[in-house]
């Protein structure tokens, strides 16, 4: 006798997931707080918020929280009860400090503070350096001028952003980020690269290196001992000719270099040297 396999197919309705998705996504604080329990990611991006509202502290489940764009000056003690968030928003605001309870949210993974105006950074990084899991930080457009020596206890970060600030000089701690991958120090008129290459040699892990809109005239020489370096993102900036040494840098694949001042005729040259292992763009 022949086996007789039933095959049931169900049929789910775009309404029946739009419906699921609300469950765990809101927009709207009131709803959330009617169904504190099923609250997963709540954004309140641009809504004129002047304070941490203190409802979020009631959604245990809370992953990803979207505050930005908005007026909030402190963050309250009780943030640190989020033990499952991973992911806070909390750009385009007015916040100068975090509270030490803030270290106590351990599953964070991504945290965005940039525009935030001047903030104590040292004391901040003393907070952050106890998050494990804190992989990507941004901290643009914040006024920075210098990194304390603590930015080199946040051992677990991978992508750090730094974009639109007056940073000159990176402190020799900036090495022990002996995890991060990928860094954008772009829009930056006053950083030397020249002056920072020992420092960035360092990273046994950096791969995609921003550098846009930073003036830069022209790359030293040791530039080549970027080692792990993949992607070099030079554009906007005001290159003449790129030095011999690019070519020493065994793991580069992209090399960025338009809106510089480079001669079309040695791109070409460069183009034709660089192929096929690098992609030089122009």
């Amino acid at each position: 006798m022949k086996n007789i396999v039933i095959v049931f197919l169900f049929v789910i309705s775009p309404s029946f997931l739009q419906a699921q998705s609300k469950i765990w996504n809101y927009e709207n604080l009131n709803e959330a707080n009617q169904n504190r329990d099923s609250v997963v990611s709540l954004s309140l991006r641009n809504q004129q918020l002047n304070d941490f509202p203190m409802e979020i502290l009631k959604f245990k489940n809370l992953k990803y929280l979207d505050l930005s764009e908005n007026n909030i000056k402190s963050l309250p003690k009780g943030i640190g009860s989020l033990g499952n968030l991973k992911y806070l928003n909390l750009s385009d605001n007015q916040i100068h400090s975090l509270p030490k309870e803030f270290a106590k949210i351990q599953n964070l993974s991504n945290l965005y503070l940039d525009h935030n105006g001047s903030q104590n950074l040292d004391a901040e990084f003393e907070v952050l350096s106890k998050l494990p899991n804190l992989s990507v930080l941004d901290i643009s457009g914040d006024n920075i001028r210098s990194l304390p020596p603590s930015i080199g206890s946040l051992t677990s970060l991978e992508y750090l952003r730094l974009t639109d600030n007056e940073i000159i000089d990176l402190p020799m701690e900036f090495s022990y980020l002996k995890n991060l991958q990928v860094l954008y120090i772009d829009s930056d008129k006053f950083f030397d690269v020249s002056q920072n290459i020992s420092v960035l040699s360092r990273l046994p892990q950096l791969k995609e290196l921003h550098l846009e809109g930073d003036r830069i005239r022209s790359l030293p020489k040791n530039i080549s001992s970027l080692l792990s370096l993949e992607y070099l993102y030079l554009n906007n900036n005001e290159l003449q000719l790129l030095p011999k040494e690019l070519l020493r840098m065994k793991s580069i694949k992209l090399i960025d270099v338009s809106d510089n001042r480079i001669p079309h005729g040695l791109l070409d040259s460069y183009e034709d040297n660089m192929a096929p292992t690098i992609k030089i763009r122009f």
